[in-house]
This record gives C-alpha cells, structure tokens and sequence, in this order.
C-alpha cells in the first residue's frame, strides 16, 4: 500500500521536473546593453577587452539568472576579438554576499539583444528568433551553460 501511494505522490512531482516550463527557468534573460564604452560599468572587463572593434566601438551586453544558491551574469563584449559570429564571452556566478567568480571564459556566438533593430528582422526565421530570445541557458544540474550549438562546463572546460 505505502508503495502505491508513493508512486501515486510521485508522479506528478516527475511531470514537474520533466515539464518545460522548468527548462525556461534555466533560461538567462536580457539585462542591459552598454554602447560605446570606454570603461565596463560592472567591472567585467579591463585592459586591453575595451580595444574597440573596427568601428570604433566597445558594447557589453549582459544577461542574468537568479537561482536560489547564486545570481549568475554572463556578459558579451563586441570589441577588437570578436570574428563574423562569435565574440568573448564570461559567465559570472554572484555569491549571496556578492563574491564574483568567472566560471566560463571563451568565445560564444555572437548575440541580438531584444532593443537592438536587427532583432525584429529575425521574425522571418523561427530558429533564429528563438536564439536571439534566449541566447543562454544553464543546465539542470547548473553545471553546463548552453549557448546555441555550444556547451561549456561550469568550470572553465567545454564538455
């Protein structure tokens, strides 16, 4: 009996974890952009990352996810390293009293923020759209960052 009436508590909890709502929670969402910056407002990016690109020009974009355990930033920089479609990249975990640590550095597909004008021009391809929605994820397990077709370990590694 108590078999059965754990199997019966259970399964909604599974339909839970497996539902896709849980999977946007993982999800990373806009935060802000800086544009033609000389200087990065939260203190990223130093030094030679604030070359600017061959436009002149340095933008940050960043994203956040708020976790019960730790905030988590990722910030993207369109500078001098950037190639036609990937640009660096750092995801930062935020301790409760505010201890910064820079858990991925690489190079990451290029992003559109949602106030940038080419973002509505991607309407017209679903897969794109979506990319551009949601640029970033973590995994489950919060031990991988998603971004598009790449993976990398929470450590620094890619899987």
């Amino acid at each position: 009996m108590r078999l059965a009436a754990l199997t019966i508590l259970a399964a909604p909890m599974l339909g839970l974890i497996a539902s896709p709502c849980l999977a946007a929670d993982s999800a990373f969402s806009y935060k802000t952009s800086y544009r033609n910056v000389t200087s990065d407002p939260d203190k990223v990016w130093t030094g030679d990352a604030l070359a600017p690109n061959p436009k002149g020009t340095v933008t940050i974009h960043e994203y956040q996810l708020r976790t019960p355990e730790a905030e988590w930033l990722i910030s993207q920089i369109w500078n001098d390293d950037c190639s036609s479609g990937t640009c660096p990249t750092r995801l930062l975990r935020i301790t409760p009293s505010g201890e910064r640590h820079v858990v991925v550095d690489d190079m990451m597909h290029q992003v559109v923020p949602p106030d940038d004008p080419r973002f509505a021009d991607m309407a017209s391809n679903k897969k794109l759209e979506e990319f551009a929605r949601r640029p970033f994820a973590l995994s489950d397990n919060g031990k991988t960052l998603i971004n598009g077709d790449y993976k990398f370990q929470a450590d620094g590694g890619k899987p």
